[in-house]
């Protein structure tokens, strides 16, 4: 396909040169469904020229490296145009992720800081992989009235941007299932949940602990207690209780909650008690609409609605939707 070379001149008579119609080979960088369309040059205010496309999808949707490369840019103070991700892929190319999520969840109280901006693992300098977890779509920045999206830009190697449209629309989407490798993904829940590690005598990090109760919790690298929500959820990731190890109550009241423990992903599916979508269990407590019967026969076997548990709408929150399951490959 010819590129086709724009020179779109702004009120400031500087000449903009655009190289649009090249196709990079990406991921698609939001999971789920999302609508965007083809916005890159529209005008905007103070003579700017649009250098991206904006895909609008509901606030906390995961966002994805598109390729595998290298973080170059994490604001950890909120910019003006909002907490954004700048990575530069192994072909070269820059990507930029901007208008990440600056709000609690549930809010728009612009309160959420990086915590709710960017997974943990993600920092200045990081190495990622195409298709791994960076952060989670927003309104952070001077996209407060314009709604939830991300505002997604691709460079070349010497920094010219790019039309991404056509790069997204041709993106590849993770629609294949395969729970082996997918558990791989996620030996320890600290994998699950991308803690980071932090020194803690209190709370030996992959270790369980109880106290005087019944609750059992998983000692994080970031020496915070997650609890098992179920029996169900524990047997996921374990066999038996033979690890635990029993503290006192005080002991236990000094480490702090961090959250629930998800199903370990690839092992189990789940639906709602008020959804009777079928889901698979995704690395990050992603939940994966499988769209058919036939095609849960085909991952998990003949046997695979024994494979199905009911989870309490209660513990939906601890989980984000992802993209549904088309294929096994």
């Amino acid at each position: 396909m010819p590129k086709i070379v724009l020179v779109i001149f702004s009120l400031s008579l500087i000449p903009l040169t655009v190289t649009a119609e090249e196709v990079r080979p990406i991921v698609f960088p939001v999971e789920g469904e999302v609508s965007f369309s083809d916005s890159y040059g529209d005008s905007r205010s103070g003579g700017r020229v649009h250098e991206g496309v904006d895909i609008f999808a509901p606030k906390m949707r995961p966002l994805i490296a598109t390729v595998d490369g290298r973080i170059t840019m994490l604001p950890q103070n909120e910019p003006y145009y909002g907490y954004a991700i700048f990575m530069r892929g192994d072909d070269g190319y820059r990507y930029r992720y901007i208008h990440v999520n600056n709000d609690t969840p549930g809010t728009d109280d612009g309160q959420g800081g990086v915590v709710y901006a960017y997974a943990p693992t993600i920092t200045d300098n990081a190495r990622v992989v195409a298709g791994q977890l960076l952060g989670w779509v927003g309104d952070s920045g001077n996209a407060e009235n314009v709604g939830s999206h991300l505002h997604f830009e691709i460079h070349t190697p010497d920094g010219t941007p790019i039309n991404p449209y056509l790069s997204l629309v041709n993106a590849s989407h993770p629609g294949a299932f395969d729970p082996e490798i997918t558990k791989q993904t996620a030996p320890t829940i600290n994998d699950d949940k991308q803690l980071l590690s932090i020194s803690s005598p209190a709370c030996q990090s992959n270790t369980l602990v109880k106290a005087s109760t019944d609750a059992v919790y998983y000692c994080g690298a970031d020496g915070q207690r997650y609890v098992f929500p179920n029996q169900k959820i524990y047997l996921s990731w374990y066999t038996n209780f033979s690890g635990v190890i029993t503290i006192t109550d005080a002991e236990l009241a000094n480490i702090p909650l961090g959250g629930n423990v998800t199903y370990r992903p690839g092992v189990r599916m789940v639906k709602m008690t008020t959804d009777p979508k079928v889901y698979a269990v995704a690395a990050g407590g992603i939940l994966r609409h499988v769209t058919s019967p036939e095609l849960a026969r085909s991952i998990y076997g003949e046997d695979w609605n024994t494979l199905v548990d009911d989870l309490s709408d209660a513990f939906f929150v601890n989980y984000h939707l992802g993209d549904p399951i088309t294929t096994i490959f």
